[in-house]
């Protein structure tokens, strides 16, 4: 396992990512994406960004694309562990700087310095996500913060307005399919789109202020996730309404 955690981080390639830059601005046109205070993400210190998944993240990309282009700063990325089987898929995602979403990847990479983007709601948001979704659904989703806490990084919240809207996503049978994601961890969203294409939403990408993941004086780690999980929801939340008013 150690091994293959090993390999996957040293894929990154960031001459692939420059090469692939000129798809992505294509995708920042058709979704007309801005992002909105991208300068709070830092280029100086590893950092967790986090933000709401949709259906397909289509906003992660062009975050990515904001940092290169605003920050020069190359964010790896955490992805679902199927992306990683599929051959073809699981090179453009290595080459790209992601790696399959586990603990392990995520601490190995923010001690090595990085920004690491997460969307935490994963497979279980995507199979959920439509335009009437009224919260962020992380009520149980603490690993990630867990991970953050260990590696003494900030958690940086951001939300993307649209993207929830970037398909027309089926509730049928979706109790039967959320049973199937928790036994064996995947599940398919039923979508509809300009065939299997997103519509052409327009996305905004609100990126929120830090938030410090350390320790106050005797509190235990279980307090410590505790307490900065509420304030991710809670600015989450924020970044949310900010976005819909």
């Amino acid at each position: 396992m150690a091994t293959h955690i090993r390999n996957q981080l040293k894929h990154h390639d960031p001459e692939f990512v420059k090469k692939i830059m000129p798809a992505f601005r294509v995708l920042k046109h058709y979704f007309r994406y801005e992002a909105h205070d991208v300068d709070r993400i830092p280029t100086n210190k590893a950092s967790m960004v986090v933000m709401n998944h949709g259906v397909i993240p289509y906003h992660g990309f062009l975050l990515t694309l904001a940092c290169v282009e605003q920050l020069g700063l190359y964010p790896r990325g955490l992805g679902a562990g199927f992306l990683f089987d599929l051959p073809l898929v699981r090179e453009f995602f290595l080459k790209g700087g992601a790696v399959n979403a586990n603990p392990k990847n995520a601490k190995k990479l923010l001690e090595s310095g990085h920004c690491v983007m997460v969307a935490p709601g994963g497979i279980y948001e995507a199979l959920i996500a439509n335009s009437e979704l009224d919260r962020i659904p992380w009520e149980r989703r603490t690993g990630f913060v867990r991970t953050a806490v260990r590696a003494k990084v900030p958690i940086i919240p951001t939300y993307g307005e649209g993207i929830d809207k970037a398909y027309y996503n089926s509730r049928f049978l979706l109790k039967k399919r959320i049973k199937i994601l928790e036994k064996t961890r995947f599940s398919l969203p039923l979508i509809a789109g300009i065939g299997l294409l997103p519509l052409p939403v327009k996305l905004d990408h609100y990126v929120g202020k830090a938030i410090s993941t350390k320790k106050r004086a005797k509190e235990t780690e279980a307090q410590t996730v505790k307490r900065v999980h509420r304030t991710v929801l809670k600015e989450m939340s924020r970044l949310k309404n900010q976005a819909t008013t």
